[in-house]
């Protein structure tokens, strides 16, 4: 994970501790651990110190609320409190439930929700745990301090690592909704042009990454915007568009296999034949003759194939939640 991600994270198990209604507060650290099947990495805690409402701690909607879930069956016992809760982004529907227990001194819990994206199975977990550290604060302040880092952009140093981060902008009510104009644009600019932002759009579409999808959002005509990237297709970004361009692809393989062939020796009585074979791809005599050449491997100094960082921008649930 890059840092500038991690610190985003972070930021963002701050933001849903804080985004309770205005109120005198007092410092807590806050820590939240999520887990979602079919990852290839568990994401690691995220700790951050907070300005919570002063006995905000005891109600899990201001902890966890959000305007698009509603709560339901709250029950509290004792020290601890369960709720089911039920969350409506855009038609997608996602279920849960999730318990807190609260003590002098802090509190613990967790969450479990599933639903669909697209027609795809999701389900998530998480557990989370705030202890008090004191001191007056304002919550407000809190909110549009972390808010201002959430959305600062000059850390990105292209649009393919802004593609990250692309729930906190387009999701229904998102803290960086300002941006919508801004990102939409920078993406039918260089996702045409500019193989690694390309590959990062196709990435997010394919595991629908913080929920949301990018085209849909954007009104970009994506069919034109792989007619004009597989154009770009060359020796430094075959890896990235091999998959998405198949005729571009094999044209250039066939490209770059007939100037390795044109630059061997052969000789005089056998050249024909040798350079026949070369293109076919058979090294030895018993090759039987056939003139179509076979599929020839990536160059042989690709370009390298884009980070799956982006797999770790807000997830789904994290953006119900207006994280």
């Amino acid at each position: 994970m890059n840092t500038r991600l991690a610190a985003i994270l972070a930021m963002l198990a701050g933001l849903a501790s804080a985004a309770a209604i205005a109120a005198p507060g007092e410092y807590w650290e806050v820590t939240t651990r999520m887990e979602m099947p079919g990852m290839p990495f568990a994401m690691p805690p995220t700790t951050q110190k907070v300005c919570i409402p002063k006995g905000g701690e005891n109600d899990p909607e201001k902890t966890s609320g959000d305007k698009s879930c509603k709560m339901s069956d709250v029950k509290t016992v004792g020290n601890k409190t369960t709720w089911k809760m039920r969350c409506d982004r855009d038609g997608e529907v996602m279920t849960g439930s999730g318990e807190q227990t609260t003590s002098a001194g802090g509190y613990k819990g967790k969450m479990k929700f599933s639903g669909k994206s697209d027609g795809r199975d999701m389900n998530m977990s998480s557990e989370f745990s705030g202890k008090r550290l004191g001191g007056s604060c304002d919550s407000e302040e809190q909110v549009k301090k972390i808010k201002s880092q959430v959305c600062d952009t000059s850390a990105y140093k292209n649009t393919a690592e802004w593609i990250s981060a692309s729930s906190l902008i387009l999701q229904p009510g998102a803290a960086c909704a300002e941006q919508r104009k801004q990102f939409c644009d920078a993406v039918k600019k260089d996702a045409p042009r500019d193989a690694q932002t390309y590959s990062s759009l196709n990435q997010h579409e394919q595991h629908m990454l913080g929920g949301v999808s990018i085209v849909r959002e954007c009104k970009l005509d994506m069919a034109a915007t792989t007619r004009s990237i597989c154009k770009t297709l060359d020796e430094k970004n075959y890896r990235q568009l091999s998959a998405h361009c198949p005729a571009e692809a094999k044209t250039f393989r066939e490209n770059q296999r007939r100037r390795d062939c044109e630059g061997r020796s052969y000789t005089a009585e056998t050249r024909a034949a040798d350079f026949k074979k070369c293109m076919s791809g058979r090294d030895d005599d018993s090759s039987d003759d056939n003139d179509e050449p076979d599929e020839m491997p990536a160059p042989r100094k690709p370009g390298k194939s884009p980070s799956s960082e982006a797999l770790e921008g807000a997830k789904k649930l994290k953006g119900m939640f207006g994280l």
